[in-house]
Parts: structure tokens; sequence; C-alpha cells
């Protein structure tokens, strides 16, 4: 009578705890830097959504804005902002001479905390240059890693 193998051998388990091992090692950092780019795709979503304000603002009184927070109360030479997200901030001042100027945003949170990412313009908010590019002039920086970085802002 002929006995018929039933279940895996160890053999087959270990080369299946193998694969999955390699597979892991490879899509856990992956993964990680996933998650690290979209926490840094926020600082250029709070930045970018300052860029049509503070060209307005700028061609209306030929300077620029001091930045608030959403719930105070802007005063004269003030713009209501939200400045603040989950893993990054905005800078509460636009540095730079009107029309030369430059918005920071600093990351608080995640494997890119401590960095700052910098939109740049020259020409009163017309356009910005996000990250390591450059744009009618105007470079930004970035003391994120690139690879971090949205392709709008890599160098």
């Amino acid at each position: 009578m002929k006995s018929m193998q039933k279940g895996f051998t160890l053999i087959e388990l270990m080369i299946v705890v193998a694969i999955i091992g390699i597979l892991a090692a490879i899509a856990i950092p992956a993964y990680q830097d996933y998650i690290t780019r979209s926490q840094v795709s926020e600082a250029v979503t709070l930045g970018g959504g300052l860029k049509s304000p503070l060209s307005e603002y700028g061609a209306d009184r030929n300077a620029w804005p001091t930045l608030v927070g959403v719930n105070a109360t802007a005063g004269s030479g003030q713009l209501n902002a939200t400045l603040v997200g989950k893993y990054s901030t905005v800078s509460s001042s636009i540095t730079g001479t009107y029309p030369t100027g430059s918005i920071t945003v600093a990351m608080t949170t995640g494997k890119a905390s401590g960095g700052n990412l910098v939109l740049a313009t020259i020409n009163g908010g017309s356009t910005w240059a996000c990250g390591a590019t450059t744009v009618d002039g105007a470079t930004g920086s970035a003391t994120i890693a690139a690879k971090y970085l949205p392709n709008a802002c890599k160098p």
C-alpha cells in the first residue's frame, strides 16, 4: 500500500520563510521612504497654498505681509494663513524685500524632521521655485534629502 504525503516538508517551509524575509527587507525601507515623501508633500502643500495670497497682497501693497494663524485676527500688514500642519510648520514671516522673497517650511515630525523647504520668488510671486529648483531666476532650497522631495522640487 502506498502512503500519500500530506503537508509540507521542513525545507519547503524554510524556503518560504526565507523568501518572505527577503521581501520584507526590501519592502519595509521602501515603505518608510514613501511615508516620508507623503509627509514632505504636506510641507509643499502648506507653502504652496500661500503663493497666490502672497502674490496678490504684494501686488496690492508693494510689500510682503506678516503671516498670522487662522484663529488670530489679522491686523495691518498681516495675512491669515494655515501655518501648522501635522508634520510641518510655515514660518510666520516672508524673508526678503518685495518683489524678492521666500517662504520657509520646517518639517517637525517624521524622518525629515529638522529639515526645511524654501519656496522662493524674485518677481513678486508670479513664479515660485520649490526646493532645489530654479524658476525664472529664483532658486529655492531644501535641507531635506532630495529623495524625499516631490518631483517639482527636485534638482
